[in-house]
């Protein structure tokens, strides 16, 4: 199969988790209110739509991961295409340099699809808050072409910084498990404050199972790549690390070596390259080590339920209220639904108050008119001159009212 037909196919079966097409505009990212001398010295994160109105704001990385089955945001993807124009000056292949958007797609070095599990074991890891691992972050993100997307998502090669970065990274790691461990210890300085977006990084391609040649701008190269300059980037050497530690196996180191340099002889430049780069990739595996020892799993699990602990409390706590009043419902359902309260002492009649009474007697008062009609005439001023078994018909009521009007007159 040709090169070109392989990377076709490859284009056609890969995992679309960062492609460039644009499937959806929404985005949920924080943006945060700042004042307009801020803006200029903001150079670390991406996030979301900005205001509508002309407030001036700054962009920084939202405060929860986000979603691995939603697609990139078209926000996401600008604010990279931006930031990689002015740090690059255009936004081009880190392997090919080529620079058509037609063809550019937009790669993740931690991949989209981790699981949770391992977000919570990266913060934990890497000094960070829970929850704040943010995947679509622009020092996560890189521009391919779709065939080296393609392979680099299916574990064929990688980015290797080196040695000096890559002890960094190991002394970083280590020293934040260690805080980790003593918890009125503070966690030290994130990788953030260590390897701002704006440092680029150089790294070295290394290639596990891709053998095919290509062009880097005009220039051919052929595996397994030994004249490719070495590859500046944006990328966080801790993600770099991430991405690289399951791809190169311990018992691989020996292979890759032998591969990439296969004619070695002694005191040559090509065997001390060899031992250099077997070093690398065993302090590559050394770091990835920490993140996957059983016991830091085991305190980044605890570490997590620790941090949700207190949510999780409230939420149970309204549950359960909830289920006593649903309960409480369900007894009187299962009674008949129709039972009636019991009385209380002081609602029953024989014990009404004086006041109750009176009120009792009004209001059978005011809904018995004829009644009402006796104690009118017993108070008019012809009072005395009326029969007190006078009958209550409409006529002679109305001459009483009538003989009243003119007197008061």
């Amino acid at each position: 199969m040709s090169f070109l037909a392989e990377s076709l196919y490859l284009d056609s079966v890969r995992n679309p988790e960062s492609s460039c097409a644009d499937h959806d505009d929404s985005d949920s990212d924080r943006v945060v209110n700042q004042s307009p001398d801020l803006q200029a010295s903001s150079n670390d994160e991406y996030t979301g739509t900005p205001p509508k109105n002309n407030t001036t704001t700054i962009y920084s990385t939202p405060t929860s991961r986000s979603e691995p089955d939603s697609p990139l945001s078209r926000r996401a993807r600008n604010e990279l295409g931006i930031f990689c124009r002015k740090i690059y000056g255009d936004c081009l292949c880190l392997v090919t340099l080529k620079d058509s958007a037609l063809i550019l797609q937009i790669a993740h070095v931690v991949q989209r699809r981790s699981k949770s599990d391992d977000f919570t074991l990266y913060e934990y890891c890497l000094g960070l808050e829970y929850r704040h691992f943010h995947v679509d972050s622009r020092r996560n993100m890189f521009y391919l072409s779709p065939d080296w997307h393609a392979y680099f998502d299916r574990n064929g090669w990688f980015l290797l910084p080196d040695t000096h970065t890559l002890e960094e990274v190991n002394g970083h790691v280590t020293g934040v498990i260690e805080s980790r461990k003593n918890p009125t210890s503070s966690v030290g300085k994130s990788f953030r404050s260590k390897w701002r977006l704006k440092t680029k990084t150089q790294y070295t391609l290394i290639s596990v199972s891709c053998t095919y040649p290509f062009f880097r701008g005009s220039v051919a190269h052929q595996y397994p790549y030994l004249d490719l300059p070495l590859l500046e980037c944006h990328v966080a050497p801790p993600f770099a690390v991430i991405n690289a530690g399951p791809k190169c196996e311990r018992d691989q180191i020996d292979h890759i070596v032998l591969r990439r340099y296969p004619q070695q002889t002694e005191g040559s430049t090509m065997e001390s390259d060899a031992k250099e780069l077997q070093q690398r990739l065993t302090l590559l595996c050394d770091t990835w080590d920490l993140f996957m020892d059983p016991d830091v799993r085991a305190a980044a699990k605890a570490w997590e339920k620790s941090e949700t602990g207190g949510k999780r409390k409230r939420e149970q706590s309204d549950a359960g209220q909830t289920d006593g009043r649903s309960t409480r419902s369900k007894t009187r359902s299962g009674h008949g639904g129709d039972r009636k309260r019991k009385r209380s002492p002081n609602s029953s009649g024989a014990t009404l108050t004086e006041h109750a009474v009176s009120h009792l007697e009004k209001r059978q008062k005011a809904d018995n008119w004829k009644t009402s009609i006796r104690h009118w005439v017993a108070e008019s001023t012809r009072a005395s001159s009326l029969e007190p078994n006078l009958p209550l018909d409409f006529t002679s009521i109305l001459a009483c009212i009538t003989v009243d009007s003119t007197a008061n007159v």
